[in-house]
C-alpha cells in the first residue's frame, strides 16, 4: 500500500469534513422543510375552518334577512339567526387570532 503524503492526508481530511458537514446540513434542511410544511398545512386547515364558519355565518344572516323580507319569519327567528351568525363570525375571528 502506498503511503499518503502530508498534503494528501490534509486534503482527505478536508474532504471528510466537507462530506460530514454536507450530510449534517442536508439533515437539518430536511427537518426544517418538515416543520415548515407541517406549519403551513396547519395554518391552511385553520383558514379553511375559518372560511367555513364565515360562510355559515353569512348563510345564517341571509336566511334571517330573507325571512324578514318575505315576512315569513318572526322577529324572534330573525334574532336567533342573527345571533347564530354573530357567534359563528366571532368563533372564526378567534380561530384566526389564535393561529
Amino acid at each position: 500500500m502506498t503511503q499518503l503524503t502530508a498534503l494528501e492526508r490534509d486534503l482527505l481530511a478536508c474532504v471528510e469534513r466537507l462530506v460530514t458537514a454536507s450530510e449534517a446540513s442536508a439533515k437539518d434542511l430536511t427537518a426544517l422543510e418538515t416543520r415548515s410544511t407541517g406549519r403551513i398545512e396547519q395554518e391552511l386547515a385553520g383558514l379553511k375552518d375559518c372560511v367555513t364558519l364565515l360562510i355559515r355565518s353569512q348563510a345564517a344572516s341571509m336566511k334571517a334577512l330573507s325571512g324578514l323580507l318575505n315576512d315569513e319569519a318572526s322577529y324572534k327567528t330573525l334574532e336567533e339567526n342573527l345571533q347564530q351568525s354573530l357567534t359563528l363570525a366571532k368563533t372564526a375571528a378567534e380561530r384566526l387570532r389564535d393561529s
